[in-house]
């Protein structure tokens, strides 16, 4: 099959074009600059991040870097990126993707490239149960907003248990609902957790019912029910691949993530896909950013 795209005799208007502004995003357009490729990354939301914006942890794992949170890396990240005058649109809501055509429908002007990185991350999974929309997925405020109050956090990871963590320094009392006895955090913050005076870890117990005031919760073994007083639900419960624009256009594997191939390629020539929403064997800054080096100086030496 031939690298070129073919795009109905329109003109590309880039050579590439990167789908999200988190770190992956951030650095693929970095390296395209760097390799003398003309790039625009597009982001839909009203700043750069993705998900780095979510880290409320200082980030220890960078190399060269030792930024408060995930924020403070961000602003590090665009810092550098307006240093160089490189170009990303904010705000920018895509309605269709031709990957084929290498073509983007945003805020109803359609682009054109050559190539295209898919760096549109992961988002949080929904549970499916009565009240969700009622539950906090994000909130970057809450160690405040709920002083002395009590809450409840659901899930088993990294981003749970630092959450309960973060909410206990001031919340009169959290309890972490996981639906295993196994987590999935790192060690250390679980650790804190469990040793933690205002923390209940809850554990083969599964979520039922989110009211404006309570969660209701069932154990899995025995099939009892509680009913635990709760100003706020937080639901951190693991991240699906944002990839509903790409169904039937690349492979996707069975939990929806890109298949990604030699260099970060997906299944269509000049088409990338980087970071979270190709299921890295690690999801770290680090891993995103190593992905962009790879699409970026494949698709260089491809559209060369």
């Amino acid at each position: 099959m031939s690298d070129q795209p073919t795009t109905d005799n329109q003109q590309p208007t880039t050579d590439l074009l990167i789908l999200g502004g988190g770190p992956g995003g951030i650095a693929a357009l970095l390296w395209a600059n760097s390799v003398g490729l003309k790039a625009t990354l597009l982001e839909p939301s009203s700043e750069l991040g993705g998900q780095l914006l979510q880290m409320f942890h200082p980030v220890l794992d960078y190399p060269g870097l030792l930024p408060a949170d995930g924020s403070a890396l961000r602003d590090t990240f665009k810092q550098h990126l307006d240093t160089l005058s490189l170009s990303y649109r904010l705000g920018c809501q895509i309605e269709s993707v031709d990957l084929a055509n290498k073509t983007v429908v945003c805020n109803g002007e359609t682009l054109t490239a050559r190539a295209i990185i898919i760096a549109t991350g992961a988002r949080q999974r929904w549970l499916g149960i009565p009240g969700e929309e009622l539950a906090w997925h994000v909130d970057a405020n809450a160690e405040r907003a709920y002083h002395n109050q009590r809450v409840c956090v659901i899930g088993g990871g990294d981003s749970a248990v630092e959450n309960a963590n973060i909410l206990a320094r001031t919340a009169a009392h959290v309890t972490l609902v996981h639906r295993s006895t196994n987590f999935r955090a790192r060690a250390e913050w679980l650790a804190a957790a469990q040793s933690t005076a205002n923390i209940t870890i809850l554990t083969e117990t599964t979520p039922l019912t989110i009211q404006a005031d309570s969660l209701e919760v069932q154990n899995v073994r025995d099939g009892s029910r509680q009913t635990l007083p709760a100003a706020a639900v937080f639901i951190r419960a693991g991240v699906v691949p944002n990839t509903e624009l790409f169904v039937g256009q690349i492979e996707l594997d069975e939990a929806s993530y890109v298949r990604a191939f030699a260099n970060q390629q997906a299944s269509l020539p000049l088409v990338y896909a980087i970071g979270d929403v190709a299921k890295p064997v690690c999801l770290s800054v680090a891993t995103a950013a190593g992905h962009a080096a790879v699409a970026v100086k494949d698709a260089q030496e491809r559209l060369r």
